[in-house]
């Protein structure tokens, strides 16, 4: 066998290919026989939704988390972003008495301009994506604090809770979110223009510039695109949850690269696909799930998800030697 693996496309060369581009499927059955055989409550039907419930909201995120990283980007900003939607709401609607709607599209408008001003940051002083991120993140979380003085709020407006708690028949809004989200984002990534700038401006920014790509531009459009995902995510999770807190999500940025780098999208960029990425985050469904189902306390879980990030790290570096 002689192929090679490009962006969602893949191809085998050598067993280690094999191993490489196989092993998250492996590891995801191991982990399903292993919860279905350990706990009676694993296969019921009613688990898996809750599953993936749990896992909506940092999917969405992840999807955007993926182009980003396939484009040498990095936007740990995601939770705090996510936090502040609530905190937006809350005191939107709730305190100041304003209608729901004005209260989700003020949410997204700022979820949009917080990742565009990350992008802006990032492109126009040339600097490092963490770092960016990092004190965005802060200024963020700040924020959300100080528009509900630090408190948390019950959200019962069934408008504002309408996609994280709605369903359609006996599918939850928040699942059929989550899917889309990654329908779209494979779409825009594989099948757009847009989408081979991504993964030429991650390979090689200089070959990419030289080839009349604007890597600029698409690098404040990858962050723009994260706002908005990670905006759309902290509205779900206010439905899910019914309160807005400016504490929520502090671990969201975490998994959203835990799930990214888990289904092999690569830390030095031009390599990476969503639907991998799904299975990330699938992966770290059933930990969660399946733990939490045999009693195993949180900490573990914490414990896990962390073993999980500096496994995928070890592998990505592997991969690039």
């Amino acid at each position: 066998m002689s192929h090679k693996f490009d962006g969602a496309r893949l191809h085998l060369s050598s067993p280690r290919d094999f191993f490489s581009n196989y092993a998250l499927v492996l590891v995801l059955v191991g982990l399903f026989i292993f919860f279905a055989v350990s706990s009676p409550y694993f296969l019921n039907p009613q688990n898996f939704i809750n599953m993936f419930i749990a896992v909506s909201v940092v999917g969405i995120m992840s999807t955007a988390q993926t182009i980003c990283l396939i484009g040498r980007g990095l936007d740990i900003s995601v939770g705090s972003i996510a936090a502040m939607m609530g905190c937006i709401q809350a005191n939107l609607v709730l305190v100041n008495g304003m209608p729901w709607f004005v209260g989700i599209l003020v949410s997204i408008g700022v979820g949009l301009l917080v990742g565009f001003v990350n992008g802006i940051i990032i492109v126009k002083f040339n600097l490092n994506p963490f770092i960016v991120t990092l004190g965005m993140m802060n200024v963020v979380r700040g924020l959300a604090f100080v528009m509900v003085d630090g408190m948390a709020h019950f959200v019962s407006d069934s408008n504002l809770t309408f996609l994280g708690s709605a369903r359609l028949g006996a599918i939850p809004v928040s699942i059929v979110i989550l899917a889309l989200s990654f329908v779209v984002i494979h779409f825009i990534s594989t099948k757009t223009v847009f989408g081979r700038n991504i993964y030429a401006s991650g390979g090689n920014v200089k070959a990419a510039r030289l080839a009349g790509i604007n890597t600029s531009k698409v690098a404040i459009i990858l962050f723009t695109i994260s706002g908005f995902m990670a905006a759309i995510a902290g509205i779900v999770a206010v439905g899910i949850g019914g309160t807005a807190m400016p504490s929520m999500g502090e671990h969201f940025a975490l998994d959203t690269i835990t799930a990214v780098l888990l289904g092999g999208t690569s830390l030095a960029g031009g390599s990476g696909s969503v639907p991998r990425t799904a299975l990330g985050m699938v992966i770290i469904g059933i930990i969660n799930n399946g733990m939490a189902l045999l009693n195993v306390q949180t900490f573990w879980q914490i414990t896990a998800k962390g073993a999980l990030l500096l496994g995928a790290i070890m592998l990505d570096a592997s991969r690039n030697k």
